[in-house]
């Protein structure tokens, strides 16, 4: 039994069936799938009227606004979410909703919002590198002024020299936001939180986004929105979520979203699961042929004309399937200072024009460096190395991860092979199961089930949900574990 309840009132519903699909949101990785149901028609009543705030008498663009609502099932509340309007039928007299929950809720509000739009925060300018916000360190873009800036001789933005940054128009300050902050930000405007083992890895809590604009000269504060790209929040999302094969998942109760690393959830598979009993309906093998893991190339940088890109990309096997990431990295030079005899060192770098005046449009997306912390340049002396990779210049060792495909620490084989492999072997099938409030309650995108003693992930789940009869079925569709 369903009830569909707003602020104003319950829904009236004589006699609904609604086919409901929960989709596991690790499954996907070019949208974030949620809760969605199929169109619902909605007697054209007074009291829906009153419970969808008289969507007759809108008249504003875009239709009447999505209502928040909470979907109850054989009594209990099983999600809060929103009824999003499609059409009104008026000879029927009814309208056509759909109801949305977990991601999908979420894909509502944070359509077309750009993050640089929001209000990340202002926070003290501050040269000591101690700020939780940001961080300031070298990164090499001779292109940056396009010749507007005469004193700009070092050619690197955040120049440090002598344990310090020098103060003057020849060194201009792009502050690096870190990425995990940013994202509870973000999350945060719409009334989210953010938790789970990756944002709590220290080392992803040292990865930043590259800035191109630059503080003005008698800055005493940071903007934290005017040094993120101009991205909306679904593209840093997705672009996060395919650099580093994440699985989010959507609590809407709590407004929670956990991030948790497919390669975990790979590895604790077999740790434990949920036994379901059910009848198999159909198999289809598995067609994967490869992968090609690709990183969004910046078509701004003029550096990809003629340093190695093959760092952007990783073909596995046949590279049938592409897997691309809206999030990228930089390039990393071994660059001589132009202002130091004899100096070297390893510099993230690219050639673009950046923003340097306040009306300047960032041309930039979504990069990503690491933070290494005060590392030595070849005269022995330390500077803020922010990097692609895991080494600084000697070839010492600063870190687990790189933000490169290929290697030991690259992205493929720290982060994605484990869930690659078992998406490279999994068998669909689809099964009609028996299905309780309970275990729709308990779903969890990460637990394994046993159904025909042979462990599956779950990928979809579609119920079909009447007004006045209990849950007893489902139709699941799985991954199998081989």
């Amino acid at each position: 039994m369903i009830r569909l309840a707003t602020a104003a009132g319950d829904l009236d519903l004589p006699g609904l069936t609604l086919s409901l699909d929960v989709s596991n949101p690790y499954f996907q990785t070019d949208a974030i799938p949620g809760t969605t149901t199929l169109p619902i028609d909605v007697p054209w009543s007074k009291p829906n009227l009153v419970a969808l705030n008289f969507p007759d008498r809108y008249r504003g663009p875009g239709g009447p606004p999505p209502v928040g609502a909470q979907l109850y099932v054989d009594g209990v509340l099983y999600r809060v979410g929103k009824l999003v309007y499609l059409a009104a039928n008026t000879k029927a007299r009814t309208f056509s909703y759909t109801f949305v929950a977990d991601a999908a809720d979420l894909a509502t509000d944070i359509r077309d919002v750009l993050i640089s739009d929001l209000d990340l925060g202002t926070v003290p300018l501050v040269r000591t590198n101690l700020s939780p916000a940001y961080v300031l360190a070298p990164v090499r873009n001779a292109a940056f002024f396009d010749d507007k800036n005469p004193a700009y001789l070092s050619h690197v933005l955040n120049y440090y020299v002598n344990g310090a940054f020098p103060v003057g128009a020849g060194y201009p300050l792009a502050p690096l936001p870190y990425l995990v902050p940013v994202l509870r930000k973000v999350l945060g405007h719409f009334g989210w939180t953010i938790t789970g083992p990756w944002v709590d890895d220290p080392e992803i809590q040292q990865v930043v986004l590259y800035s191109d604009r630059v503080l003005d000269a008698a800055a005493t504060d940071v903007v934290l929105s005017q040094h993120v790209p101009t991205i909306s929040v679904g593209a840093l999302l997705l672009g996060t979520q395919n650099a580093f094969c994440l699985g989010y998942g959507f609590n809407p109760v709590r407004r929670e979203l956990r991030i948790t690393a497919l390669r975990d959830v790979a590895a604790a598979a077999r740790a434990g699961y949920v036994d379901r009993v059910g009848t198999k309906q159909k198999s289809t093998p598995n067609d994967t042929n490869g992968f090609l893991l690709r990183l969004a190339p910046d078509t701004e940088d003029e550096l990809d004309k003629t340093l190695d890109v093959g760092w952007q990309q990783l073909r596995v096997g046949a590279g049938g399937e592409l897997l691309e990431s809206l999030a990228g990295s930089l390039h990393q030079v071994r660059a001589v200072d132009e202002l130091v005899a004899g100096r070297t060192w390893l510099l993230p770098a690219l050639e673009a024009k950046g923003a340097s005046l306040p009306d300047d449009e960032s041309r930039i997306g979504l990069r990503l460096l690491l933070y290494r912390g005060l590392q030595p340049d070849s005269q022995g002396h330390a500077y803020p190395l922010a990097s692609r990779e895991a080494e600084n210049l000697a070839g010492t060792s600063v870190g687990n991860y790189a933000l490169s495909w290929a290697g030991p620490k690259g992205l493929y084989q720290a982060w994605h092979q484990p869930w690659l492999d078992f998406r490279s072997r999994a068998v669909a099938s689809e099964y009609l199961t028996q299905f309780r409030v309970a275990d729709l309650l308990a779903l969890d995108p990460g637990t394994a089930e046993r159904v025909d003693e042979h462990l599956h992930f779950w990928e979809k789940i579609t119920l079909s949900l009447s007004a006045d009869r209990r849950l007893r079925q489902a139709t699941v569709t799985y991954r199998e574990l081989l």
